[in-house]
């Protein structure tokens, strides 16, 4: 199991956000401490941004996240529109 590292940026990010997608993404990043490539997760790497990937949030939201071998570094988490032009 990782441990689970939340950037200023996600912190800021999911404070904005409603309940419901908050606990969705609780529940996707516990997954995620234990096994990042479970397949219901549909994880998918981004292209352009070397080590990062994304994980989907109640249809319409974006996880983006690093690893490496004890940590799960949460990125952001954004509406879909927005995530990709945020990506810093």
């Amino acid at each position: 199991m990782r441990n689970i590292v939340k950037t200023n940026k996600f912190t800021k990010d999911i404070k904005k956000l409603s309940i419901n997608v908050q606990k969705d993404a609780f529940k996707k990043a516990h997954k995620l401490s234990f096994n990042i490539f479970e397949n219901d997760l549909k994880i998918k790497k981004l292209v352009g941004y070397s080590g990062n990937y994304r994980v989907v949030v109640l249809k319409d939201y974006r996880m983006i996240f690093s690893y490496d071998t004890e940590k799960i570094y949460l990125l952001r988490i954004l509406h879909r529109k927005d995530i990709y032009r945020k990506l810093s």
